[in-house]
């Protein structure tokens, strides 16, 4: 099941339980008021669009793991909801 999302002019449909978390989590960071969803939908967008580079470098040697990047790619995908 899909909602209907505004976000200004614009009208996006998300799948019903990620816009319930959205609100909940949205709701625990910012209250129950006005403006509360604008403002972690700013945060997200900005996340998702900043041009922040990863430090590779502090991550080599983290997972002691015999998979390849492209397993745990997947792997990640699978379990994301």
């Amino acid at each position: 099941m899909y909602k209907s999302v505004y976000d200004g002019n614009r009208k996006v449909e998300v799948d019903e339980s990620l816009a319930k978390r959205f609100r909940k989590r949205t709701m625990e960071k910012y209250g129950y008021k006005k403006g509360s969803i604008k403002k972690a939908l700013e945060e997200a967008m900005r996340k998702y669009s900043s041009p922040g580079k990863a430090d590779w470098g502090s991550l080599v040697g983290v997972l002691k793991i015999e998979k390849d990047s492209v397993w745990l790619q997947h792997h990640a995908w699978d379990h994301s909801d």
